[in-house]
């Protein structure tokens, strides 16, 4: 019986083997235009903005970043920096004159302990004439520096770096473990590693420690005469099992911190984005409210004010029904009487302000998404990165109440890319909502000829789709036959709280239900697409929704999940956060209700997949860790489904900030699985 079979063996061998010498007739353009320009700085006076311009580096597998810079009068940027390195953050000192900036370059600085062996370098922070001339490097931190920000008067740099504070040696084999939070996505393992703050005269000399312990400094910011440093932590032995942080003052030389506000004594939690306002009056922060700490669920955040002197923090967003970033910057206006901030609104991200009253204006909206900015001294002009569907991010600038494109550092990468623009649709659900999604038609698309068709699901779920190209995916599917179709589900961000917080304790119900509805309006609105030729796909939480929907359904013929959830019940345990994600477990541990986690667990459901199922995952993934796509891969092995499993290096991200090649063999894969089932 063995020897019948083994025919059929070698042809399967032999397809594979075909299938994979054919990966590389996928052209794919190493060009990810996400975020090729960003972080612009205006100057001071008004004049000048700086920005840094990431490019896709192919021989060597890296991405080059280096600082730019653009006179508003002559229109023409230059490139600043030239170092082998990479150049980032770059920020103008408050006169105008000098620059600072991260580079991973390598300098004649002298170490701390020159008989440490160098490792690979890690960014540190330089300073340059803001008329050009030679970069001074004024710090040599093993750990890197991050983080830095000027003092009001130019004379020190306040930064941030990693301290290690654990046991045994920080590199060693060996790790002791004594927090539940031992290890973070992108940042590996902390191992007793803490991130603490410095500074750093702006001349060079001796760096300070201002912070120290066994805590994390999240934000800082100097008070407006220098004398004083805010910042967000939580100083408490039980800080990685709480939603809450406070807001503490030390001075500019460090010493002991005193804590001006405690979010768990008014219910205020997960707080960032920390500004001092020009006047020194006020500070202002991210936050939401937490009303029960045994199932937090979702929450807007909102910005709240907290009066230096003392009083209690008032939420200024609190009308609003949208959520502002915790990690985005707030910026005040010069005059201490607004704050600007970005919000997601229907696939749109906004620039608003709000007054110290509560009343919000949007200063910078349409169908685009607003991404960083910076005001001048006077606050009369704004730059900022702007992207839509056709357009990846560039510099803008706003004045007078009229907004200006002044960058085209993409010209020549649009050419090669040629993004297309999809068609919008909205629809009302069986629950009464109205749903947004856009529907892509391939590149060569004829009238009367049916089309396969890619339904992709973003990842969150408290994200969004929307007007942006922060990513070829969608137009490489369209060049090569595919129609795409994507779009916001109940838990998606920029629909209000409600509608966010409809996943939270129930991921699998109502989104699955208005994905599979989606589906329904997309093949009923638009008749090129083949409802026999269906794939969907979804990173993240899309992906636990594509293991989710090849469980409960077998109206695609294929499904690609990237570093996904299989298994809440050992997910809670094994993620970086997922202990502490209420919009998963409802409030809930494994131990107390283990019906429940299964029943919520795509694991649960192998014996009903009928379609054939790619798992793709990166190895450093802490967030969804490997271990799921795993338990996943072996289930439906043992039960001789039809699966494959495609590991990469990397971190949860891998896909967006991981290096060229590997983001080129993931787009190459996916291709791959769906021509062979759905072509």
């Amino acid at each position: 019986m063995s020897y019948s079979k083994k025919p059929f063996k070698l042809i399967a061998i032999f397809n594979w083997c075909f299938e994979m010498k054919k990966l590389k007739d996928y052209e794919i353009k190493p060009i990810f235009p996400g975020l090729s320009v960003s972080d612009p700085q205006m100057s001071p006076d008004g004049d000048r903005v700086l920005f840094t311009y990431t490019e896709t580096n192919l021989k060597e597998n890296k991405r080059d970043s280096h600082i730019w810079l653009l006179p508003l009068e002559k229109g023409r940027p230059r490139q600043f920096t030239h170092s082998k390195g990479n150049d980032t953050n770059p920020r103008w000192s408050p006169n105008g004159r000098s620059i600072l900036f991260l580079s991973n370059r390598e300098g004649e600085e002298k170490a701390e302990d020159e008989k440490k062996e160098k490792k690979k370098t890690k960014s540190q922070l330089w300073v340059i004439p803001a008329d050009g001339g030679e970069a001074r490097c004024l710090t040599s931190v093993a750990s890197g520096v991050q983080n830095p920000v000027w003092s009001p008067n130019g004379k020190k740099i306040l930064f941030a770096a990693e301290v290690f504070k654990g046991e045994g040696e920080p590199e060693g084999e060996v790790k002791i473990i004594t927090r539940i939070k031992y290890r973070f996505d992108e940042r590996g393992y902390l191992h007793g590693r803490w991130i603490h703050l410095f500074s750093v005269p702006s001349k060079g000399g001796k760096v300070r420690q201002l912070t120290d312990g066994e805590f994390d400094i999240e934000a800082a910011g100097w008070s407006p005469d220098g004398k004083k440093i805010a910042f967000i932590s939580n100083i408490d032995e039980y800080s990685d099992i709480s939603h809450f942080e406070n807001i503490c003052v030390i001075t500019s030389e460090g010493g002991e911190p005193e804590i001006l506000w405690e979010g768990e004594k008014v219910g205020v939690g997960h707080i960032g984005n920390l500004a001092w306002s020009p006047d020194g009056r006020y500070i202002v922060f991210a936050g939401r409210v937490i009303e029960d700490t045994s199932n937090i669920g979702y929450r807007n955040t909102d910005l709240w004010l907290l009066p230096v002197e003392g009083g209690e923090a008032r939420n200024l967003t609190a009308d609003l029904d949208r959520t502002v970033s915790r990690r985005a910057t707030a910026r005040w206006s010069p005059d201490s009487k607004y704050v600007y901030f970005n919000i997601p609104d229907r696939g749109a991200i906004h620039l608003c302000r709000v007054s110290l009253d509560g009343k919000v204006e949007k200063i910078i909206e349409g169908k685009m998404q607003v991404g960083g900015f910076s005001l001048d001294k006077a606050g009369s002009t704004i730059a900022f990165t702007s992207t839509d569907f056709t357009s990846p991010f560039e510099v803008w600038i706003y004045r007078d109440g009229e907004t200006k494109r002044v960058t085209e550092m993409n010209k020549s990468l649009l050419r090669i890319l040629d993004p297309m623009e999809p068609e919008e649709y909205w629809f009302t659900s069986s629950a009464g909502n109205k749903l947004q999604g856009w529907v892509l038609k391939p590149r060569d698309f004829t009238e009367g000829e049916k089309y396969p068709m890619i339904l992709s699901i973003h990842g969150g779920p408290a994200s969004a789709y929307g007007y942006s190209l922060t990513s070829p995916d969608f137009t490489l599917f369209a060049n090569y036959g595919y129609a795409v179709a994507f779009m916001n589900p109940t838990g998606s961000t920029g629909f209000g709280e409600e509608f966010a917080a409809g996943v939270s304790g129930h991921w699998g119900e109502r989104d699955y239900e208005d994905i599979m509805e989606t589906v329904d309006h997309v093949l009923k609105t638009y008749s090129f697409i083949d409802s026999e030729r269906l794939g969907v796909m979804g990173g993240s939480y899309g992906g636990y929704m594509t293991n989710w929907i090849v469980g409960h359904t077998d109206r695609f013929k294929a499904a690609v999940a990237l570093n996904s959830m299989a298994n809440l019940y050992s997910g809670t345990g094994t993620s970086d956060i997922d202990y502490m994600d209420h919009s998963v477990t409802a409030g809930k541990n494994p131990w107390e209700d283990v019906e429940y986690f299964m029943k919520k667990s795509p694991i649960s459901y192998v014996e009903n997949v009928t379609m054939p199922l790619l798992l793709i995952h990166s190895e450093q993934d802490y967030r969804c860790p490997m271990d799921n796509a795993e338990q996943l891969f072996t289930a439906l092995k043992k039960l001789r489904k039809t699966v494959e499993f495609v590991r990469f290096p990397g971190s949860h991200g891998f896909g967006r900030i991981g290096k060229p090649k590997h983001r080129i063999q993931r787009l190459q894969h996916i291709l791959r699985w769906f021509d062979r089932y759905l072509k």
